[in-house]
Protein backbone atom coordinates (compact mmCIF):
# COMPACT_ATOMS: atom_id res chain seq x y z
CA UNK A 1 0.00 0.00 0.00
CA UNK A 2 1.22 3.46 -0.82
CA UNK A 3 1.29 6.32 1.65
CA UNK A 4 -0.55 9.46 0.58
CA UNK A 5 1.52 12.03 2.46
CA UNK A 6 3.38 13.21 -0.63
CA UNK A 7 2.06 13.49 -4.15
CA UNK A 8 4.70 13.18 -6.82
CA UNK A 9 4.04 13.73 -10.50
CA UNK A 10 4.98 10.45 -12.19
CA UNK A 11 6.32 12.32 -15.22
CA UNK A 12 8.50 14.45 -12.96
CA UNK A 13 9.51 11.60 -10.67
CA UNK A 14 12.98 12.31 -9.33
CA UNK A 15 13.67 9.85 -6.49
CA UNK A 16 16.98 11.51 -5.62
CA UNK A 17 15.29 14.83 -4.88
CA UNK A 18 13.73 15.31 -1.46
CA UNK A 19 10.00 15.93 -1.23
CA UNK A 20 8.78 19.27 0.10
CA UNK A 21 5.34 19.68 1.65
CA UNK A 22 3.34 22.61 2.95
CA UNK A 23 0.75 22.58 5.72
CA UNK A 24 -1.37 25.75 5.70
CA UNK A 25 -2.59 26.76 9.16
CA UNK A 26 -5.24 29.31 10.16
CA UNK A 27 -6.35 29.39 13.77
CA UNK A 28 -7.29 25.86 14.80
CA UNK A 29 -7.53 24.53 11.24
CA UNK A 30 -5.25 23.22 8.51
CA UNK A 31 -5.58 22.49 4.80
CA UNK A 32 -5.58 18.97 3.37
CA UNK A 33 -5.60 18.36 -0.38
CA UNK A 34 -7.63 16.01 -2.58
CA UNK A 35 -6.93 14.95 -6.15
CA UNK A 36 -9.67 16.02 -8.53
CA UNK A 37 -8.02 13.84 -11.22
CA UNK A 38 -7.87 10.64 -9.15
CA UNK A 39 -4.09 10.74 -8.63
CA UNK A 40 -4.64 9.59 -5.02
CA UNK A 41 -7.56 8.64 -2.81
CA UNK A 42 -8.68 10.63 0.20
CA UNK A 43 -7.02 13.67 1.69
CA UNK A 44 -3.32 14.36 2.18
CA UNK A 45 -0.75 16.96 3.13
CA UNK A 46 0.34 18.46 -0.22
CA UNK A 47 3.93 17.61 -1.25
CA UNK A 48 6.00 17.59 -4.46
CA UNK A 49 9.63 17.07 -5.49
CA UNK A 50 12.00 19.79 -4.31
CA UNK A 51 13.17 22.41 -6.79
CA UNK A 52 16.99 22.31 -6.53
CA UNK A 53 17.33 26.01 -7.35
CA UNK A 54 14.83 27.22 -4.77
CA UNK A 55 14.75 27.65 -0.99
CA UNK A 56 12.71 24.77 0.50
CA UNK A 57 10.27 27.11 2.31
CA UNK A 58 9.60 28.90 -0.99
CA UNK A 59 9.04 25.54 -2.66
CA UNK A 60 6.48 24.72 0.07
CA UNK A 61 4.49 27.83 -0.91
CA UNK A 62 4.64 26.78 -4.58
CA UNK A 63 3.54 23.24 -3.64
CA UNK A 64 0.34 24.38 -1.90
CA UNK A 65 -0.29 26.87 -4.70
CA UNK A 66 0.00 24.14 -7.35
CA UNK A 67 -1.63 21.21 -5.53
CA UNK A 68 -4.44 23.15 -3.82
CA UNK A 69 -4.91 25.89 -6.44
CA UNK A 70 -4.34 28.56 -3.78
CA UNK A 71 -2.69 31.85 -4.73
CA UNK A 72 0.88 31.99 -3.41
CA UNK A 73 0.15 35.51 -2.11
CA UNK A 74 -2.54 34.04 0.18
CA UNK A 75 -0.03 32.10 2.31
CA UNK A 76 3.17 33.06 4.07
CA UNK A 77 6.06 31.14 5.53
CA UNK A 78 6.64 31.12 9.27
CA UNK A 79 10.31 32.04 9.71
CA UNK A 80 11.95 30.38 12.68
CA UNK A 81 9.71 27.30 12.60
CA UNK A 82 11.57 24.32 11.16
CA UNK A 83 9.88 21.78 8.90
CA UNK A 84 8.54 18.53 10.29
CA UNK A 85 10.23 15.55 8.69
CA UNK A 86 8.11 12.58 7.69
CA UNK A 87 8.27 9.82 5.08
CA UNK A 88 6.27 8.67 2.09
CA UNK A 89 6.31 5.17 0.66
CA UNK A 90 6.83 5.45 -3.08
CA UNK A 91 7.65 2.67 -5.54
CA UNK A 92 8.52 0.38 -2.66
CA UNK A 93 11.00 2.68 -0.94
CA UNK A 94 10.76 5.28 1.79
CA UNK A 95 11.41 8.88 0.78
CA UNK A 96 11.81 11.75 3.24
CA UNK A 97 9.41 14.68 3.01
CA UNK A 98 10.02 17.99 4.81
CA UNK A 99 6.65 19.56 5.66
CA UNK A 100 6.86 23.32 6.19
CA UNK A 101 4.28 25.15 8.32
CA UNK A 102 2.61 27.98 6.38
CA UNK A 103 -0.01 30.48 7.52
CA UNK A 104 -3.06 31.76 5.66
CA UNK A 105 -2.83 35.52 5.12
CA UNK A 106 -6.61 36.07 5.14
CA UNK A 107 -8.96 35.48 8.09
CA UNK A 108 -11.65 32.80 7.84
CA UNK A 109 -14.89 33.77 6.11
CA UNK A 110 -17.55 35.39 8.30
CA UNK A 111 -19.98 33.13 10.12
CA UNK A 112 -19.59 30.17 12.43
CA UNK A 113 -16.35 28.22 12.01
CA UNK A 114 -18.37 25.01 11.76
CA UNK A 115 -19.74 26.29 8.42
CA UNK A 116 -16.19 26.07 7.05
CA UNK A 117 -16.03 22.37 8.03
CA UNK A 118 -18.30 21.28 5.18
CA UNK A 119 -16.32 19.25 2.65
CA UNK A 120 -16.55 20.25 -1.01
CA UNK A 121 -15.52 17.29 -3.22
CA UNK A 122 -15.34 19.65 -6.22
CA UNK A 123 -12.57 21.71 -4.58
CA UNK A 124 -8.92 20.64 -4.44
CA UNK A 125 -8.67 21.27 -0.67
CA UNK A 126 -10.68 21.63 2.52
CA UNK A 127 -10.04 23.11 5.96
CA UNK A 128 -9.88 20.62 8.84
CA UNK A 129 -9.74 20.88 12.62
CA UNK A 130 -6.95 18.78 14.14
CA UNK A 131 -9.26 15.86 15.13
CA UNK A 132 -10.92 15.81 11.69
CA UNK A 133 -7.52 16.00 9.95
CA UNK A 134 -6.27 13.04 12.00
CA UNK A 135 -9.39 11.08 10.98
CA UNK A 136 -8.93 12.05 7.31
CA UNK A 137 -5.31 10.87 7.45
CA UNK A 138 -6.16 7.65 9.33
CA UNK A 139 -4.55 5.42 6.69
CA UNK A 140 -1.25 7.33 6.63
CA UNK A 141 0.81 6.89 9.79
CA UNK A 142 3.56 9.22 8.57
CA UNK A 143 1.20 12.09 7.73
CA UNK A 144 -0.52 11.65 11.11
CA UNK A 145 2.85 11.79 12.88
CA UNK A 146 3.80 14.94 10.96
CA UNK A 147 0.47 16.59 11.77
CA UNK A 148 0.80 15.69 15.46
CA UNK A 149 4.27 17.24 15.57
Amino acid sequence: SSSSCGRVDVAGDAPDLPLIGGLILRGSRCVLARSLKGEWKGMQIPALNADPGEAPATTAVHVVSEVCDIEAADVRTLPGLPPVNAYVLQHGRMRPVAIFPLYAVNPPPPGPLEAADVEDPEDSYDWYTFPRAMDALAGDQFARAALAA
